[in-house]
């Protein structure tokens, strides 16, 4: 226990790298905000947003729910959703990547 709380002191940990890229991802957010004044959160009227022309299929819509998109790694992140409860923050970004920008809406 005691060579534990030495090694801390010898070596102590530094914030993740990622730190520094969340930290300039929030104000380059707060920056575009800013610059589109009250209509940042608005599609309409918004010169960031652009108006996507959403697909009503229950279909892909359940396939994806369910894992069946045939996409093996979005499928096996739904799947594990679906089980577990849980899944890695990569796979949250995959699968609401797919599910508003990838071949779902489409």
């Amino acid at each position: 226990q005691k060579a534990i709380k030495q090694s801390y002191v010898q070596n102590p940990t530094k914030p993740p790298v990622s730190l520094e890229g969340q930290l300039l991802w929030r104000d380059f957010n707060y920056l575009m905000a800013h610059s589109a004044g009250k209509n940042w959160c608005r599609i309409d009227g918004n010169k960031y947003c652009r108006s996507i022309p959403w697909d009503n299929n229950p279909e892909l819509l359940d396939a994806w729910k369910e894992g069946r998109t045939g996409y093996p790694w979005i499928d096996a992140c739904m799947i594990q959703l679906k089980k577990e409860g849980w899944i890695h923050h990569l796979g949250r970004h995959a699968v609401a990547c797919f599910l508003t920008r990838g071949d779902l809406w489409q």
